[in-house]
């Protein structure tokens, strides 16, 4: 398969996960496109869940923890930006803050390593600068 061919197929394998997000459902549901070593991983502008985690029960855990602040948590795909192995998703979370009722709109990416089609890992930022910086883009 060509790279461009290649990296088409991760963004297309990628799509189904951000219209279920973008909902704000199916948080905890597994998706065709998560492999069965992936990681999961949050930057430390997340002070309460950041850290890499490979087993999925404590991947499972921090995402319930972060969850549990909203009362309702969307995250849409904005854009998909290939980086060799990795797709940066540059996204937008929208929520309303559990009790505060305080609405968020704010800018964040996410970036995928992908090997044949499947995700092995995912690290969630907040800062698209510093998303991009890691995926090894440069930033302008």
């Amino acid at each position: 398969m060509s790279g461009d061919s290649e990296r088409q197929r991760n963004i297309d394998a990628l799509r189904p996960v951000y219209e279920a997000w973008a909902r704000g459902d199916d948080w905890r549901a597994g998706f065709d496109v998560y492999g069965p070593q992936m990681t999961w991983g949050w930057s430390e502008e997340f002070p309460d869940i950041h850290g890499t985690f490979d087993d999925p029960q404590e991947a499972a855990e921090r995402m319930g923890i972060w969850l549990s602040q909203w009362d309702n948590w969307r995250c849409e795909a904005e854009e998909y930006i290939p980086a060799g192995d990795r797709i940066v998703v540059i996204a937008r979370y929208r929520g309303t803050g559990s009790g505060s009722g305080v609405e968020v709109d704010t800018p964040g990416a996410h970036v995928w390593t992908m090997r044949e089609g499947r995700a092995i890992g995912v690290m969630v930022f907040s800062d698209r600068a510093k998303a991009l910086k890691w995926a090894g883009l440069a930033v302008g």
